[in-house]
């Protein structure tokens, strides 16, 4: 059972994954660092048919027992609260600081695949190929987005699926993701913000809503298969994944404009200027961000594989 200081821990750490996963950084690898990462994993994989014929039944706390439910309910309604809260400050950021904004996501991009791609075992041809393969089809889908977003019921529902993967895949970002695929912008910084107005609310519950049942079964069905495929194919999944991230640096690039058509962009070198000096700044900060999560998650690793090894007293 939950105690009243457990449960406000495991909220706040709940709150700091929301955040996170609001920026092109990895909530996988915060959970790890928070220590919470293989509990979440493990309560959403207890969310199958097997455990549900208790709920069937009747028998909720023994459901509720082998799903770890209170644990998953307290995370996830912290994960909701941050990412509420940090959307709205990121709206007002892009508003005021886009080219900044923008500049910072950069470097969380670039840092976020150095450290995938250090995580990749074997260098081979086989895995240069496969970050070769996945940067070109990113990269010519990033310079030929469409700069407006998408909120076609599907596709949102599409996107729910691709964007849950930073929830359990730890180097890998669903916002980033989203990025890629057009649509950051509509839920980060309009839908999320858009429920905290009673005036607004509809309009974002129905963009969220198709999102959200998305990740639900992203996360519930292919957690199984994301843990295959980094357990029998690591850095084959790896390598194809940071060749995606790399690829998708257009999409963040701040100095581009729509073409006429609203089908393409216009890219354009920067001015050399205090603006540009400060967009170096913010992206060299982005960096570090991902830099100090990362030597994070290694002391936590690290800490975890002692305990683990560390013979307990009789």
């Amino acid at each position: 059972m939950f105690g009243a200081w457990q449960t406000i821990k495991v909220f706040i750490k709940g709150m700091i994954m929301g955040a996170v996963n609001v920026f092109p950084v990895s909530s996988g690898t915060a959970s790890l660092i928070l220590g919470v990462f293989e509990r979440f994993v493990n309560a959403i994989k207890a969310l199958n048919h097997k455990n549900f014929k208790y709920l069937r039944k009747g028998q909720f706390g023994e459901f509720a027992r082998r799903t770890d439910f209170s644990f998953l309910v307290t995370i996830v309604l912290g994960i909701l609260v941050g990412m509420v809260l940090t959307a709205i400050f990121l709206k007002q950021t892009l508003k005021s600081y886009e080219v900044y904004t923008w500049s910072f996501f950069i470097g969380l991009i670039i840092a976020s695949v150095i450290y995938v791609m250090k995580r990749i075992e074997k260098v081979n041809v086989k895995n240069i190929m496969l970050v070769l393969l996945g940067l070109v089809i990113s990269f010519f889908l990033s310079i030929k987005s469409n700069p407006y977003s998408n909120d076609n019921f599907l596709y949102l529902f599409f996107c729910g699926i691709v964007g849950a993967t930073g929830m359990v895949v730890p180097g890998i970002s669903g916002s980033h993701l989203m990025l890629l695929m057009g649509n950051y912008e509509l839920i980060v910084t309009e839908a999320i913000p858009a429920l905290t107005k009673a005036s607004t609310f509809m309009h974002g519950a129905g963009i969220l809503l198709p999102f959200v049942l998305g990740s639900i079964v992203s996360i519930v069905s292919f957690s199984h298969l994301l843990s295959w495929l980094m357990r029998d194919y690591r850095d084959s999944t790896l390598s194809v994944l940071a060749g995606f991230m790399l690829g998708s640096l257009p999409v963040v690039y701040p100095w581009k404009e729509p073409t006429a058509d609203m089908m393409d962009y216009v890219f354009h070198l920067p001015n050399w200027n205090t603006e540009l000096l400060m967009a170096i700044v913010m992206a060299v900060l982005g960096g570090l961000t991902v830099y100090l999560l990362e030597l994070m998650a290694r002391h936590t690793e690290r800490k975890q594989a002692e305990r683990l090894q560390t013979p307990k007293s009789n």
